[in-house]
């Protein structure tokens, strides 16, 4: 880790929604570990326990909150939250995007209202409470999580709906990039393949022989990324996604 006067997010405060686990908490951790004032949100409170235990662990310090991005009353109250603990914030992260598979005989409307609400319409809820904020200090990074592929449309087995809603969530950043880019805020995406703790493929090793890297991606590859695009010095970088799939879908 670089020292404190040259850690790159130093001076920014962050939110990351959906930072409780999994990707989420990988970069919540890593922007701490590089001077961002952060503020972490999910739903359950065991999992936001473990992420403060292992900020404490690594001499970093991750405020938390339990939250719950798919409804609007919760997300305004974690944005006055996050102004009032870690300020701004400068940086919004949106790590949050229940997943289904299954076959279409069993894609409900509850389920896929559930999967939209999830994927999507926590996002919108999420970039409508952190505009206001960036447009008047005309600064801002946002940063959404797809899936490898999600690029573009393409026949998907059983996870159908949830790769649509990921295309939804694509247009929306693509759409916000646009009209935000006059104001200093950048909007993209990484489109994760499948990442496995360190990159071990554990239970999925006949997938990594179909991955022409031969092995699952890991969550240090993804926060690299999540640093690169959130970083001042990618101002210039907006309505892009990166791909991070060891070849997956060439």
């Amino acid at each position: 880790m670089a020292g404190a006067s040259e850690r790159t997010f130093s001076g920014r405060s962050a939110l990351v929604v959906g930072g409780s686990r999994g990707l989420g908490r990988a970069v919540a951790l890593a922007l701490a570990a590089e001077g961002a004032r952060v503020l972490a949100t999910g739903r359950n409170a065991a999992a936001l326990a473990e992420l403060r235990m292992i900020a404490r662990a690594r001499g970093v310090r991750i405020r938390t909150l339990r939250s719950d991005a798919r409804v609007r009353g919760r997300v305004r109250e974690a944005f006055r939250r996050a102004a009032s603990t870690v300020g701004g914030p400068d940086l919004l992260v949106h790590a949050v995007g229940d997943y289904w598979a299954g076959p279409l005989s069993r894609l409900t409307g509850e389920r896929w209202e559930a999967l939209a609400r999830s994927n999507v319409t926590s996002a919108i809820h999420s970039i409508q409470e952190a505009l206001p904020r960036m447009r008047r200090r005309r600064y801002g990074r946002i940063l959404l999580f797809g899936v490898a592929g999600g690029e573009s449309p393409r026949a998907a087995h059983h996870a159908h709906a949830y790769r649509a809603a990921k295309i939804a969530l694509l247009v929306l950043a693509r759409s916000i990039a646009q009209e935000e880019a006059p104001n200093g805020i950048t909007v993209n995406m990484i489109l994760p393949g499948v990442i496995g703790p360190g990159g071990r493929a554990r239970g999925n090793a006949p997938l990594a022989t179909r991955i022409p890297g031969r092995r699952l991606g890991s969550p240090r590859e993804v926060t690299r990324a999540a640093l690169f695009l959130l970083a001042q010095e990618s101002g210039y970088i907006t309505g892009s996604t990166l791909t991070l799939s060891g070849g997956l879908l060439l």
